[in-house]
């Protein structure tokens, strides 16, 4: 076989060559500690490290969503622990206000102090976290939650009605907050009319910063009547198209339970020449406000829900809602045929003990009721009444047919027995004072005790207070057990992580002692071939002519 020199030359430059891309990869292998530098160098470890290192980057993600979630309940923990504290205090000031040797002055001093509790309240359901999101609101962070609403007279929530989560594992979600509106405004109330049961009782609910609210207007004589009202239990800030043709329309209706008069107003949206499209809630109650002008109604943006409301308050007036046409009720929550009746401010005056026998014709009892305006009645019991209902009905008999009528009512369905002072004022109040017999001790009243609205307003508001204790420690409990879920959650990554970084070392990482003794090698056959080849390129035919 003929080698010519050039080919000869070209043997030597290709084996130059090959042990030089030996060494370089060997030199690229230690450099970076990685032994598969290209999938070619092998496809399936190649294809597991892609794997594994996609589950370890996947993870990092999720522990870095666990630090979020737990810096913002962190965060939130500390502001129900504030709230707690405030509740605490407020309760304490109750308490102070109902002793009954307190003037008028003192408990001006103590509503000072509970506006500073208000204040602070409202402040820490608006805490925001170190990014400028607010806790409280839900998936609306970027939302105050509660601001306050002249047309509704008291803060209202207006954040989101979702929770936000975090994936904290690949089939696991944290919430990493709460709602305001389930820890601060939706509190179960006994003192409110509702569907709610709560203790066996058909309760409604009322906000923490209503309850505090209300504390502080009792401790000026200032009360704020309740109106009859309807809320829409659907989230309605962003409002509703009625255009194209897509109208709808709602009967509603105020009657006067005095004389059981009513008038109805009949609403359609959309308002002409509106083109129905209305972007915000606001726009839809401007609309609608529009057609209730002088019908005593009027609609108001409760925060995120639409709500109706009589423009007085007290009983006598009672605010119903039909459907008409279209589907208004449905989008903006309401049940078709629903209503609401105010209520009246009162003083209750309450027995202790309950009463078992109602018979005082062997021995005659007489005592007397004052209403607040001076107004008084001796009421006579000198029957034998076949039990406590027929009492109850002859001492309301009597009211009815003295100057206390419409004043002063006795409880139909309380047992111990229970006088109330009907009034839409501060004044509200019943006394009573034993004249003869043994009825007042019979029933648990003591001579000369009254019953005032205030006791009554600051009675209810210790226990919506005690409500919205149990409210925050609820929502502590929560946030509590997803803590720990973090923690624990944290803990299995961690573990998972060193055993996939583990096994990722295995399949990639470089056999150092292997590599330098490959290296050291591939660099004596890349010497002895450029050796070879010096050799081979001094063989020439001219060297022998």
């Amino acid at each position: 076989m003929r080698v010519s020199t050039a080919w000869s030359q070209q043997l030597g430059v290709n084996a130059m060559l090959e042990q030089q891309a030996k060494l370089t990869k060997t030199q690229m292998q230690l450099s970076t500690g990685v032994k598969v530098l290209t999938p070619a160098d092998d496809p399936i470890a190649a294809a597991r490290t892609l794997d594994l290192q996609e589950s370890i980057d996947k993870t990092a993600q999720y522990q870095d969503n666990i630090a979020t979630a737990r810096a913002r309940l962190n965060i939130e923990e500390g502001s129900l622990d504030s709230a707690e504290n405030i509740l605490f205090r407020a309760k304490e000031l109750a308490i102070q206000a109902l002793n009954a040797p307190l003037n008028e002055n003192d408990r001006l001093s103590i509503k000072y102090e509970i506006d500073q509790l208000l204040e602070n309240m409202v402040g820490v359901a608006n805490t925001k976290n170190a990014n400028g999101e607010y806790i409280f609101a839900g998936d609306l962070s970027n939302i105050q939650p509660f601001v306050w609403n002249g047309d509704a007279n008291g803060y209202v929530y207006q954040g989101g009605v979702n929770q936000r989560t975090l994936d904290i594992a690949s089939e696991r979600r944290v919430a990493d907050g709460d709602l305001g509106s389930e820890v601060f405004q939706w509190v179960p109330s006994v003192s409110q009319e509702g569907d709610a049961i709560f203790d066996g009782q058909e309760i409604g609910s009322r906000s923490i910063m209503d309850t505090l609210q209300t504390l502080s207007e009792a401790l000026a004589n200032d009360y704020d009547i309740p109106r009859a009202s309807i809320v829409g239990s659907r989230f309605a800030r962003y409002g509703a198209d009625y255009s194209g043709g897509n109208s709808t329309s709602f009967d509603l209706t105020l009657t006067d339970n005095t004389d059981g008069s009513s008038s109805t107003v009949t609403v359609n949206l959309p308002v002409a020449p509106d083109n129905g499209d209305y972007q915000s809630l606001d726009e839809v109650v401007s609309a609608i406000n529009a057609q209730l002008g002088g019908s005593n109604m009027q609609a108001i943006a409760d925060g995120n829900q639409l709500e109706f409301v009589s423009s007085t308050g007290g009983q006598a007036y009672t605010i119903s809602l039909a459907e008409a046409s279209g589907s208004f009720l449905t989008d903006f929550g309401f049940k078709d045929g629903v209503s609401g009746t105010g209520a009246d401010l009162g003083g209750v005056l309450s027995g202790t003990k309950t009463l078992t026998s109602a018979s005082y014709v062997s021995s005659p009892s007489s005592f007397e009721l004052v209403a607040a305006d001076g107004a008084k009645e001796t009421i006579i019991l000198d029957q034998d009444y076949a039990d406590v209902d027929a009492l109850i009905a002859n001492i309301q008999g009597q009211i009815d047919g003295s100057d206390l009528a419409g004043k002063v009512v006795i409880d139909p369905d309380a047992n111990p027995l229970e006088f109330l002072a009907l009034s839409d004022g501060s004044a509200a109040s019943v006394t009573i004072n034993e004249i003869s017999g043994t009825f007042l001790s019979d029933a648990g009243f003591s001579d000369g005790q009254t019953g005032r609205v205030f006791n009554q307003t600051a009675n209810d508001v210790l226990s919506d207070l005690d409500a919205g204790l149990e409210s925050l420690l609820k929502a502590r409990t929560s946030v509590g057990a997803r803590l720990n879920a973090l923690d624990d959650q944290e803990i299995q990554h961690e573990k998972f992580t060193l055993d996939m970084e583990s096994t990722l070392s295995e399949t990639r990482d470089l056999d150092y002692a292997e590599a330098i003794s490959r290296f050291n090698q591939q660099n004596a056959s890349l010497q002895a071939a450029q050796q070879a080849f010096a050799r081979v390129q001094n063989l020439s035919l001219f060297n022998y002519i």
